[in-house]
């Protein structure tokens, strides 16, 4: 390291005196510490989207048990489509 290198460092390293000016604004930049919290566990899917999965749960259950059944499906279904009397 030359000596005008280590001139400039020690002029560096030197404590900086503070200007204020006399007239006009000062502005502070207030920086804020980072707080950290404990950690809490997030739920992986929404409520929303657990109701709806289920609600494709459901009707996948139902078009099953009618695939399975059909002859009692059909059936009941022309009794629901008949009137009684």
């Amino acid at each position: 390291m030359s000596t005008v290198e280590r001139e400039l460092l020690k002029k560096v390293n030197e404590k900086i005196d503070l200007i204020e000016p006399t007239t006009g604004k000062l502005f502070f930049e207030h920086k804020t510490e980072l707080i950290f919290c404990k950690p809490h566990l997030m739920p992986l899917k929404t409520q929303a989207l657990e109701r709806l999965e289920e609600m494709h749960r459901e009707t996948a259950r139902q078009l099953q048990k009618k695939r399975n059944n059909p002859e009692k499906s059909t059936s009941q279904e022309q009794q629901a489509s008949s009137p009684s009397t």
